[in-house]
């Protein structure tokens, strides 16, 4: 692994253990905030690794971390739908002023965002 992609794994475990301090009920906006972005950067690793260079734009990155995945098993796939669900949430999460159940969904984001930055662990590995 690079030094440049390990300092994005790296970033996106320090925001995962962030969000995992805190009480979604508490405050939603915040663990929905930093699951997205340790899904962000743990995607930009990955596609530093196997693409040598990452998309400008938050649709770029993920338009590219869907086309990696889409070539691999299901369960590949569906952390790059998770990806694209998480960024809707972040949007609706940092610029909504509403939400039904966003605690709930804060919470659901979490537990992808640690399993989607362990299977971009394993990316990196090979």
């Amino acid at each position: 692994m690079s030094a440049n992609e390990a300092d994005y794994l790296t970033k996106a475990h320090r925001m995962l253990a962030q969000a995992q301090a805190m009480n979604p009920a508490d405050a939603p906006e915040s663990v929905v905030h930093l699951s997205y972005y340790a899904m962000f950067h743990a995607a930009t690793a990955v596609l530093l690794r196997h693409r040598a260079s990452v998309a400008i734009t938050h649709s770029g990155l993920i338009g590219a971390f869907g086309r990696l995945t889409k070539d691999l098993d299901e369960s590949a796939r569906r952390h790059g739908r998770a990806l694209n669900r998480a960024e809707d949430l972040r949007l609706r999460a940092d610029y909504g002023v509403t939400y039904d159940d966003l605690a709930e969904a804060a919470e659901n984001l979490r537990n992808e965002a640690l399993a989607f930055v362990t299977f971009c662990e394993s990316l990196l590995q090979e």
